[in-house]
């Protein structure tokens, strides 16, 4: 992979679309000072992700943005575009099989930042991601700017260490690291707040679960309220009924009766029989008396309902008109408020208006005259350009001749150096013990490798102790964690069987059935036979001896051989237990009853079913809560047993572990001797060739530096003469150029001034149409909020109108109420004259009845006596009837059916029974209290949710368990590869330092044994030199030797190029020449950008591109071919 072409826009000082092209592998880009050729370099950093404004030399990140310059205004956004060729297929992933990718990215003003790749927006991370591993990076070693050679040297350890983690590709692995990090404390908190939650969800649960139990309890109670009010009411229906029946059948007996009477004197004479029919017609018209009066006070108590409910509609409809008047008040005095402020607001928009006209008219004046000076301002900016351009001709001239003859002073200094630095070196090479050191060197390291294979030995066996101990200590771990999860959800059992029990707990001392041991399987039957004493207390065994007589032995078959342990009466002595019912069970008079596997409790004329099971048995929950409490016990024993395991175990893993740790020190401190101790031999032996090939190549360099400076000085004194001519030019046109310069100053304070003006008009006029359209707006408002007033008013009016209408509708019914109450009131009072007139005819017709009949025969008397017995008996029934339609109507409350609670109503059912029933039920349900009925749903959503919560709980723990091993995983990774590269580039820099310093020695250093933090130092010692630190060298000897360390680098993990800032600027020649042939060497597999200013450098380059600013403050580019260039010289 290498990069094609950048494409520059807008970008600092590249206003224009720029294109610059990199086709060889090694550009050089040239041009004078302050002509932008290393905003080239940050163009590049910038997009691969350089986010601090500093590093891009700037104070906020849209300084990369075009500010303008004297000629150009300053634009609104940035933008630069990296084209990669990737035809041999290096970048990862998706990338991999396209053969050209394009990163961009674009800033505005606004400090908006955005990312594309190949066209597509995307995510600053998603550029990054792609260059991780391959040395590329807004910080990487692969870009290296001005200054950043000495700081390189001069950086901490822990900063030096970032260059050999991108070399060894470790840092997507840190980013990784970082990102799991991340992931872990967000788990971490996500758990706390999940255990915090479970926790107060618990206590809620708990809550819920004894309010559910009530809530169940509750309605249960009330089905069974429900039921006998019902069966309640039907049983005194059945009585009522039944009495009415028997009163029919009297009824009948006594028609039959008179029948026979009236058949046995139906040949009495006609005096007789008319009084019996005046009797007979006067008890007609009585009944009909009767049943008149029943419907007239019936209509009477309607016609009064009617009369207050009218009454009541006509007060609620009095209150609403009250409140409609007031608000028809309210609505007239905001219409006459509004109303004055539209008047108010329609003055102020007519100022508006005027004052916009005002401004508009010296905005139109004030344009003419900025557009009079924009012209002479163009004048006078074309009269300076055209004496600026022949200045910058002669200037460029003038320059070039003086870098000619610098460069010529310059090679003199050199080749001065030079002589100075052979004669020096000539000198060193005669005397050198280069043969005495490589065997001292040879015999170390023979002893280093022998200690080195002994301790390695030893840590594997450590290690492998440690791997031991610690699958020891994780089977205990594992044990530890289920028997803490037994614990758990025992405790939990417990605490359900407590909710279940109640207050039970708290009487379990003196509770007759919390004294019993009952054999298991049993426990409903003997809590079924004590029912109503299981309350009993039990205080002292003397005193229940007192009361209940024991025997020693149970009798066989009886109820008290389930009894395993504690008090208990005597009664289960006497109540035998059979699976199943036989007819000789009772036969027996020693059983005072039998109760079968069931719990149904039979005697001998009476019989107890069961109202109990196994489930919900008080002995049962006892039983099974004194076994979860035994097994807690239990567990928290081999808990505390397991725990001591584990604490030991872990002493002895810390132990292996820090004794594998101390054995790991002392190998990669011998591991770093051998390496260090094997750069120094084979760096040695190198050195001792290359002594011998220098010497002679050093003479025969100083004979050719003598002929090289004789010519330079007859070719710089002719320089001298040519440049004091063209100094003469330049101060003749610098003159005029002033001239030119202070009439464009004066042209450009004209028109700023009169610009600023029309700015101000400009504004003055738009507040002027700001105020007019605000005015307008607000007089449109006020005209809408006047309509929205007139319209409230018109309702409120409507309103008015409509509740008096309807209290004038009501004036009528309530009249003819009043009118239909006095009606019925005469007519009852009318009914009851007329009732009390029949009564009285009946009594004087019977009167004359006994009187006729006195003279008749004592069956005649009789059957007088039958037929008042029969009257009485009617209205006794009719009594009957509406009592027993009375009895019926709690069921219409109850919307229960007669038919149905006749089917479901027991056989022996009666009424004193049903209502003491009835009465116990209602009791309890006023011992409940106020009862949560809402608690039941509550419940079991909180258990769900808890659940849920125990369900995430588990979740979270395993995913931290996982990021945790991640972690581990990475940081084998990490510690692994940065090994292995901190030991290839130690050995590279070993032998590129001598290469370039001809001599001397290098090497790195890690500042402790943590692979993982431990920062990296450099030692270099150029020739002849013995300094203490890196930091007494020169600025020269730094920057060789940042650039042997980077280099060194290169050779392990090549970048897909290097761009180089003017790191050659501290060099001398020779140490240039150094540089480009090592440069020119590593070429042909990294692809080489650098800026320079030495001829030397720029000579190495294939192709060079000259960066220009004949415009001030505007880069453009000029590219030229080097071999392209040499042909033309030639042809």
């Amino acid at each position: 992979m290498r990069l094609s072409s950048i494409k520059l826009a807008g970008f600092k000082s590249f206003v224009e679309p720029t294109k610059i092209p990199f086709p060889d592998q090694m550009t050089c880009v040239v041009g004078p000072n302050g002509c932008g050729k290393s905003n080239v370099i940050d163009a590049v950093r910038w997009v691969l992700g350089e986010s601090s404004a500093k590093n891009l030399r700037g104070d906020a990140m849209t300084d990369v943005i075009f500010n303008g310059s004297t000629n150009r205004k300053p634009i609104s956004q940035a933008s630069v575009e990296l084209i990669f060729d990737n035809t041999q297929g290096h970048l990862p992933n998706t990338f991999a099989d396209r053969n050209q990718v394009a990163i961009k990215r674009l800033v505005t003003r606004d400090g908006q930042s955005l990312y594309f790749l190949n066209g597509s927006k995307c995510r600053k991370r998603d550029i990054t991601d792609i260059f991780l591993g391959t040395g590329l990076g807004p910080r990487s070693y692969a870009i290296i700017e001005q200054g950043m050679i000495s700081r390189l040297i001069e950086s901490k350890p822990a900063d030096l260490r970032v260059f050999l983690e991108e070399a060894a590709g470790v840092s997507k692995y840190k980013e990784r690291r970082r990102e799991t990090q991340t992931r872990i404390k967000s788990t971490r908190e996500n758990l706390e707040r999940l255990l915090d939650v479970r926790k107060e969800l618990q206590a809620q649960v708990d809550k819920l679960a004894v309010q559910s139990v009530e809530a169940k309890k509750y309605r249960e109670l009330k089905a069974q309220e429900r039921t006998l009010k019902g069966q309640l009411a039907v049983l005194k229906w059945q009585k009522l009924h039944q009495q009415q029946v028997a009163k029919a059948d009297q009824m009948t007996q006594l028609n039959e009766q008179i029948s026979f009477f009236k058949l046995a004197h139906s040949g009495h004479d006609d005096v007789l029989a008319s009084l019996e029919n005046q009797v007979q017609h006067q008890l007609e018209k009585l009944n009909d008396a009767q049943q008149t009066q029943h419907k007239t006070h019936t209509e009477l108590t309607r016609a009064e309902q009617q009369q207050i409910s009218l009454k009541q509609q006509q007060q609620a409809f009095n209150h609403n008109l009250l409140k409609q008047q007031q608000l028809q008040l309210q609505n007239q005095q905001l219409r006459q408020q509004q109303k004055d402020y539209a008047n108010e607001q329609q003055n102020t928009l007519q100022e508006a208006i005027e004052h916009t006209i005002i401004c508009t008219e010296q905005v139109a004046e004030m344009t003419e005259t900025v557009t009079q000076l924009q012209a002479e301002k163009e004048q006078a900016i074309a009269d300076w350009q055209a004496i600026n351009e022949q200045f910058q001709t002669i200037n460029a001239h003038y320059s070039q001749q003086q870098n000619i003859a610098e460069h010529y002073t310059q090679n003199q200094h050199y080749i001065e150096d030079q002589q100075t630095a052979l004669a020096s070196e000539l000198a060193e090479l005669a005397d050198n013990p280069i043969a005495e050191q490589v065997s001292q060197q040879q015999q170390l390291m023979q002893s280093l490798t022998q200690e080195l294979a002994a301790k390695q030995t030893a840590l594997n066996k450590v290690h492998n102790s440690a791997q031991d101990a610690q699958a020891t200590l994780r089977s205990y771990k594992d044990t530890q964690q289920t028997l803490t999860q037994q614990l758990n959800e025992t405790k939990a059992k417990i605490a359900g069987l407590n909710s279940m029990l109640g207050d039970t707990k708290a009487h379990a001392e003196g509770n007759l059935l919390a004294q019993l041991v009952v054999r298991s399987g049993y426990e409903h039957l003997v809590e079924q036979a004590l029912q109503g004493l299981e309350q009993l207390n039990v205080t002292a065994a003397a005193t229940a001896n007192g009361i209940w007589p024991t025997v020693d032995v149970a009798p066989q078959g009886s109820l008290a051989t389930f009894i395993e342990q504690g008090i208990y009466p005597d009664l289960l002595h006497r109540i035998a237990y059979r699976e199943r019912l036989s007819g000789d069970d009772l036969a027996d008079q020693y059983w005072l009853a039998v109760i079968d596997s069931d719990g149904n409790i039979h005697g001998r004329n009476w019989q107890q079913q069961a109202d109990k099971t196994a489930d919900n048995s008080l002995l049962v929950k006892q039983k099974q809560l004194l076994e979860a409490t035994q097994l807690t016990a239990q567990i928290n024993s081999e808990l505390t047993i397991q725990n001591t395991s584990v604490t030991a175990q872990q002493q002895v893993c810390e132990e292996l572990n820090t004794q594998s740790e101390t054995l790991k020190a002392a190998v990669h401190q011998l591991a770093q001797q051998v390496a260090s101790g094997s750069t120094r031999r084979d760096m040695l032996k190198e050195q001792l060739q290359q002594f011998q090939h220098q010497q002679h190549k050093l003479q025969n360099k100083l004979t050719q530096l003598n002929v090289e400076y004789a010519n330079l000085e007859d070719k710089l004194t002719a320089q001298q003469q040519h440049i004091e001519q063209l100094a003469k030019q330049r101060d003749e046109i610098t003159a005029n150029r002033d001239a030119a310069q202070l009439r464009q100053q004066q042209s450009d304070e004209q028109f700023r001034q009169a610009n600023t003006q029309l700015e101000r008009y400009k504004t003055q006029a738009h507040q002027a149409t700001l105020s007019e359209q605000k005015a307008r707006s607000e007089c449109q408002l006020s005209d809408t909020k006047l309509q929205h007033a007139i319209t409230a008013c018109e309702s409120a009016q409507e309103a008015v109108l409509e509740l008096t209408a309807q209290i004038e509708e009501l004036v009528m019914p309530l009249e003819e109420v009043a009118e239909q109450i006095i009606v019925l009131l005469e007519q009852n009072q009318q009914s009851d004259i007329e009732l009390k007139n029949l009564q009285t005819a009946l009594s004087e017709a019977k009167t004359a009845l006994a009187d006729k009949q006195s003279t008749l025969k004592a069956s005649q008397a009789e059957m007088v006596l039958l037929q008042e017995q029969l009257q009485q008996h009617a209205l006794e029934e009719q009594s009957l009837l509406v009592k027993a339609q009375a009895a019926l109507e709690p069921l219409d409350e109850l919307q229960q059916n007669l038919k149905e609670v006749l089917a479901r109503l027991p056989d022996n059912a009666n009424i004193s029974t049903h209502q003491g029933q009835l009465n116990k039920v209602t009791q309890n349900l006023a011992e409940l209290g106020a009862v949560n009925l809402a608690a039941i749903d509550e419940f079991e959503q909180a258990q769900q949710r808890s659940q849920y919560l125990d369900a995430q709980v588990e979740d979270l723990t395993q995913a931290l368990m996982t990021l945790e091993g991640a972690i581990g995983k990475i940081d084998r990774e990490t510690k692994t590869r940065f090994k292995a590269t901190f030991d290839q580039v130690n050995r590279d820099f070993a032998q590129l330092f001598p290469k370039v310093f001809g001599g001397g020695s290098a090497y790195l250093e890690l500042t402790s044994d943590d692979l993982l933090e431990s920062g990296v130092s450099i030692m270099a010692r150029p020739p002849g030199k013995k300094n203490s630190t890196i930091h007494l060298l020169s600025g020269g000897e730094k920057a060789l030797t940042a650039l042997s360390l980077v280099f060194s680098i290169f050779r392990l993990n090549p970048a897909p190029f290097c761009m180089l800032d003017e790191v050659d600027a501290p060099l001398d020649d020779a140490n240039v020449g150094r540089f480009c042939r090592l440069v020119e060497e590593m070429s042909q597999s990294v692809q080489f950008i650098y800026i320079s200013h030495n001829k030397i450098a720029m000579e190495m380059a294939g192709r060079l591109t000259g960066v220009t600013m004949a415009e001030p403050g505007v880069s453009r580019m000029v590219a030229v071919d080097i071999e392209q260039a040499v042909q033309m010289a030639h042809a």
